[in-house]
């Protein structure tokens, strides 16, 4: 049950690539394979299988033949109805043949550049060799002036958050029927419990997949029988 949600008027951007991992993300990693194990030991045998929200070519007939339901409204919809997923942070790698591991990995990314706790020249060197071309040509054509983007951005960003960001939950990636572009939905918790929702669409090159676009999106809903399994790190449960 939400409640409640925002939607800042500014569009999230982040970035990855080669070097040390900084110390605050290390640490993201190594809290959440911990609170993993404990959980899994607990849980037993328990799965959580989360659902597929892709519009299908069937769905998009079935709003077509309703003129009081648009897609927009209809994909806003299928969001609510997704379920979160525990978060399962990969380690560092120079490229990403699993949409689901750039997924968790990009995600816990935009959220520590979000909540503040990765600087902008960490968080761009760390995001930047998973960057598609289509998200990079939204950028300034130098590394200088596209670390001083992701500053003003933060600090934009920052300066509009209600309360400080205490969590996040991550929804499964999907993707097409093709299986070359994916999505996932991760929804950001306040310490005055607000919601803040974004949306990640990737793109698969050859073996690997990229970040094409990330960006403020419509609410979705937690099933409640879900939060004893999800992790949230970098905030309290």
């Amino acid at each position: 049950m939400r409640t409640g949600w925002l939607v800042l008027p500014l569009s999230g951007l982040l970035l990855f690539s080669t070097g040390c991992v900084p110390d605050k993300v290390q640490e993201e990693i190594e809290k959440t394979e911990n609170e993993n194990a404990e959980k899994q030991s607990g849980q037993g045998d328990e799965e959580v299988a989360p659902e597929d929200i892709e519009v299908s070519e069937e769905q998009k007939e079935e709003l077509e033949s309703h003129d009081h339901v648009s897609e927009e409204e209809a994909v806003a919809e299928l969001t609510e109805e997704q379920e979160s997923i525990e978060i399962d942070l990969p380690k560092k790698k120079n490229e990403f043949t699993s949409h689901q591991e750039l997924s968790q990995y990009v995600s816990n990314l935009f959220y520590l550049y979000h909540k503040g706790d990765l600087d902008t020249d960490e968080f761009y060197e760390m995001l930047r060799p998973h960057l598609h071309d289509d998200f990079l040509e939204l950028l300034p054509a130098s590394e200088a002036d596209r670390k001083e983007t992701f500053e003003v951005l933060q600090y934009t960003f920052l300066q509009y958050l209600p309360a400080p960001i205490e969590s996040y939950e991550l929804t499964e990636a999907t993707t097409n029927i093709r299986g070359d572009e994916g999505e996932s939905y991760r929804k950001y918790v306040t310490d005055d419990s607000q919601f803040i929702y974004y949306v990640l669409r990737m793109k698969k090159e050859g073996s690997q997949w990229f970040v094409t676009y990330d960006s403020p999106a419509p609410p979705y809903e937690i099933d409640p029988s879900l939060e004893s399994s999800f992790e949230s790190p970098g905030g309290e449960e």
